[in-house]
């Protein structure tokens, strides 16, 4: 009948903002500007939605900071899951 809206929970959020940061990093590394600029558009899309902010009608938020405060988030949720292999 009704579609229900499921809201994602912190660690599905900072999963995908690691995805989306490795997807960045990749398109620096190989100089692809167009995908460097959505894949920064696609990280602050993830900050408003996990935060549920509305750009709209909170005008006076700091999206670099917050940017920053959720990096640090999604990347030490990351250390608890992080296999390091080593390339020969």
């Amino acid at each position: 009948m009704f579609d229900q809206y499921n809201e994602g929970t912190g660690s599905e959020y900072a999963r995908i903002f690691r995805l989306l940061s490795a997807a960045k990093e990749e398109a620096e590394k190989l100089q692809l500007r167009n995908l460097m600029h959505l894949t920064n558009m696609a990280l602050l899309q993830v900050v408003i939605d996990w935060d549920g902010i509305d750009p709209d009608r909170e005008l006076d938020v700091n999206l670099e900071k917050l940017l920053g405060s959720k990096a640090k988030i999604a990347m030490k949720d990351a250390s608890e899951n992080l296999i390091l292999i080593d390339r020969h």
